[in-house]
Parts: C-alpha cells; sequence; structure tokens
C-alpha cells in the first residue's frame, strides 16, 4: 500500500472530495507542469479526451467561479441559445484555479449538486459560496498534510534515529496534523448544519464531544446529513415543549437511527412469515428505535418521550391506543422473539402491563 505523499496529487484530491463530498456527480482535476504537460484526473482514472490546446485556454485564461459544461473543454454538446437566468442556473461547475502542488500547479472544476433531503434542484449563491470557500479550505489543508508527512519521512530517512527533541517535535507535527484535519472535517459538518438551521429556523451547536466523535465516526458519511436531520427532528419536538431555541449536537446524534430490524421485517419473505403480525412487528420495532433514542440521553422511558422520538413524533395517547389494540399480538411476539425489543420489554411499564394482563387473561381462559 503505497502512503499518500507516494500517490499523484491530482488522484488524491480527486479520492478525498470524491468520499467527503456525495453530491459531485463529475469531478476533474487538472495538473499543468513546468514543461507543459497538462494531465487530468477524474473519479474514474486519467481523462484523455479533451484537447490539450484548448484545456491550456481554459486554465489560462478562465478565472475561478461558476461554469456551465458547455462553458468547458470538457463538454462535447453545443452551445445552445439561453437566457441569461437559465445559463446561470446552470453553471453548476466550480472552478478552482491556481492550487499550488509539490511540483504542478492544479486547478479543480467540481460539478456540486443539492443533496440530502431536498426539493431544489440547483444550489443557491449562499450555498455556492460556502462550497467555494471549503473545498479550497480542504485542499489547502490536504497538501499541506501531505507536505509535512513528506518532510517527516524525510527527517527519519536521514537521520536513523530520532533524537528526543525531533521526536518530541514529530508528535507536535503530528497533533497539528490531527488539528487541521478536525477543522476540514467540521467545516464539511457546518455546510450541513447551516442548512438544516435555515429549514427549520432553529440555531444548532456543536458540542466538543460532539466533535472528537466526528474523528472516530465509521459510519458513511453519505447517510449523514439525513441521519443528522432526523436527530433534529426529535430534537425539536423537545425544545418546542421546553421552549428552546437552539439544539446543541452530542456524541449519540451520530449514532445511526436506521432500523435493521424494521427493514428486514418489510422482506417478502418474512412478512409471509410474520402473516397478521407483521404489522404489530413493525410497531414494535418503531417503539424499541424510539427507546433506544430517549435511553441514550438519559430520558425516561415513558409513552409521552418515545412519541416524541418517533419520526414522525406521536402522541402517548395514540401509543396507549395502539397496544391495547395490539396486546394480543404482541404477547405472541415477545414470547415468540424473547431476545427482541429489550428496551421496551423492560423499561417501558406499559408494553409490561399490557403483557401481565394478556397473560392473566389467558391463564384464566386455560
Amino acid at each position: 500500500m503505497l502512503l499518500s505523499i507516494n500517490i499523484p496529487e491530482q488522484e488524491l484530491i480527486v479520492n478525498f472530495i470524491q468520499n467527503s463530498l456525495p453530491q459531485t456527480p463529475q469531478l476533474f482535476c487538472i495538473a499543468h507542469y513546468p514543461n507543459g504537460a497538462i494531465y487530468v484526473q477524474t473519479k474514474t482514472g486519467e481523462h484523455t479526451d479533451a484537447e490539450a490546446d484548448s484545456l491550456l485556454q481554459f486554465i489560462t485564461k478562465g478565472t475561478s467561479g461558476w461554469y456551465a459544461l458547455s462553458e468547458t473543454p470538457f463538454s462535447t454538446m453545443q452551445q445552445i441559445g439561453q437566457t441569461s437566468l437559465e445559463m446561470e442556473l446552470e453553471r453548476d461547475y466550480l472552478l478552482i484555479k491556481g492550487i499550488t502542488g509539490t511540483n504542478c500547479n492544479l486547478h479543480l472544476l467540481i460539478q456540486l449538486k443539492p443533496y440530502g433531503i431536498t426539493k431544489e434542484k440547483y444550489l443557491l449563491a449562499g450555498q455556492k459560496k460556502q462550497f467555494e470557500v471549503s473545498i479550497k479550505g480542504f485542499i489547502t489543508s490536504l497538501l499541506a498534510l501531505m507536505n509535512t508527512d513528506r518532510a517527516i519521512l524525510k527527517n527519519i530517512a536521514k537521520g536513523g534515529i530520532i533524537s528526543k527533541n525531533e521526536l518530541r517535535d514529530t508528535k507536535a507535527q503530528l497533533l497539528q496534523q490531527n488539528q487541521n484535519y478536525e477543522t476540514a472535517i467540521k467545516q464539511f459538518i457546518q455546510l450541513i448544519i447551516n442548512k438544516l438551521q435555515d429549514k427549520y429556523s432553529i440555531a444548532i451547536h456543536m458540542s466538543q464531544d460532539f466533535i472528537v466523535s466526528l474523528k472516530h465516526y465509521n459510519l458513511p458519511f453519505e447517510d449523514l446529513e439525513e441521519n443528522l436531520e432526523k436527530h433534529i427532528q426529535i430534537e425539536l419536538n423537545l425544545a418546542l415543549l421546553q421552549d428552546d431555541t437552539e439544539i446543541t449536537l452530542t456524541q449519540h446524534h451520530l449514532s445511526s437511527l436506521k432500523n435493521t430490524s424494521s427493514i428486514n421485517s418489510n422482506n417478502a419473505e418474512n412478512e409471509l412469515q410474520l402473516g397478521r403480525h407483521a404489522k404489530t412487528h413493525k410497531l414494535l420495532d418503531r417503539y424499541e428505535t424510539a427507546a433506544t433514542a430517549a435511553y441514550q440521553k438519559g430520558i425516561a422511558i415513558i409513552g409521552k418521550n418515545i412519541g416524541l422520538h418517533c419520526i414522525p413524533a406521536v402522541t402517548n395517547a395514540s401509543i396507549t391506543d395502539a397496544l391495547n389494540k395490539q396486546s394480543k399480538k404482541i404477547y405472541d411476539l415477545f414470547d415468540k422473539y424473547p431476545k427482541k425489543w429489550p428496551i421496551i420489554r423492560a423499561e417501558f411499564r406499559s408494553i409490561a402491563n399490557i403483557v401481565e394482563k394478556e397473560n392473566i387473561r389467558r391463564r384464566d381462559t386455560a
């Protein structure tokens, strides 16, 4: 496995952006070397279709900003007459010029689209500005890390044995790298938070434990925005009850709310096996997911809190009504699957009462 400093910078940048920003359908990283050579890296490898002369003219005379694909050397389509508004809306390719690499100048052309739970087809002006600043900051930090790594390895190769002072300096450099990475991740998350703040009109802050947990986040980043939005919907329900005007994100907000049990129960085979109990099975999965979210916050496992943590939220009365109507099937499912739904089984008193009453009823009629 190659160290990052031995991978061409244009390839490393493409991989970094591809993994960090899922809303980038197309991406071109153009490396221009002092001898006049030009290499273009894309998500699928080196791009060789664009003519060298048109590429050179584009990176020489073009300015950083937003372009339509038809305005770049990578388009094979002839530009059709459009209004200025239509053309502006189609300018979804961001050109970032003049990033200094180790032995070349780098130019990025990135297509950016709205991502996540949104009905918008085009990026807004404010979102475009945020991407311009953040992406350039990401890449500058990444190249700085590579240069630091390169310097460290050269020192190790020259010195052979690192003195105590050199070791202390190396640790300081590694700490700085970690801080740079933390800054880049915070900028990326801030883009998501800004979008959710505007959508729900509530202030959202990041706690220190949330930031620390981000460094160890090992779930898919493409699911992060959707997952955070679900958590914020829950917190919004609680904030409205308590008349709060802000939300603070903590490490538990990084936990996934995807209910694998519920997903599995949607499987046609499981539906067939559960038969008339399928609806009740899904109901218990939903309440267990909500109870888990409440339990992680140290909130009492009662009907009101479970209802607030359901997506969408439900009332305590509707939970009570559902439990009463499904009492016989709940008893059957608890008996059939003794290890499922551990939190509501042990902590939710309303469930315990339903099961106890059904147990007595069956014993008396036996």
